[in-house]
């Protein structure tokens, strides 16, 4: 059964997520691949930092670095697995290239906690298409398809308050791509908390 917390930008919903499921000083496979194509990765350092504040033992797991089997033997020895932001196109061109999409597939089935911000969010979901308004798709000119990787049925869309995009993409976003996809919309002070077949929106 899968365990999801999905956020939009900030993490104040994860130790009560973690702390529920794994207890107190839970191990956290970190995976930063979605920023690794930027030069300025401070909301990366920042989540990690967050982390280890809120009492968590970090560890990252960089599907660049890692071979498979590494990676695999990574995901095996964590608590749970956060994976953070940055672009969601070549996150999940990371993902199906190392095999980590079926990798994480299987294990979230499994019961394997799972915490998502951003790109970490929107890539568990049914498709990334609309988020190429948030994202440039030209970072990852290998990806064949934008179908998520399905552990929910909708769109996640972050920072729906237009703060980080501003109002006029948000709008155009829902405008364009609301009559074929299902949007989850995700402020950045929300999370969304997906437990099976039942899911919350709290705050983050």
């Amino acid at each position: 059964m899968a365990e999801l917390l999905l956020l939009s930008r900030w993490l104040g919903a994860v130790p009560g997520f973690l702390g529920d499921r794994c207890g107190a000083g839970a191990r956290i496979g970190f995976v930063p691949t979605a920023s690794s194509i930027y030069p300025d990765r401070a909301w990366v350092d920042l989540d990690r930092t967050t982390l280890q504040k809120q009492g968590f033992i970090v560890t990252d797991i960089d599907l660049e670095v890692l071979t498979p089997s590494q990676t695999a033997a990574a995901l095996d020895d964590v608590d749970a697995v956060f994976v953070s932001g940055g672009n969601v196109f070549h996150l999940l061109s990371a993902l199906r290239r190392t095999g980590v999409d079926r990798m994480l597939t299987d294990r979230v089935r499994a019961g394997l906690p799972y915490v998502g911000a951003s790109a970490g969010a929107c890539v568990v979901g049914a498709d990334i298409e609309p988020l190429g308004l948030l994202d440039d798709p030209a970072a990852a000119p290998d990806l064949a398809s934008t179908t998520g990787l399905g552990w929910v049925d909708e769109v996640i869309v972050p920072h729906a308050d237009a703060i980080v995009s501003g109002r006029g993409v948000i709008d155009d976003l829902r405008t364009r791509y609301g009559g074929r996809f299902t949007l989850r919309m995700l402020a950045d002070d929300q999370a969304l908390l997906v437990s099976g077949s039942t899911r919350s929106v709290g705050s983050s």
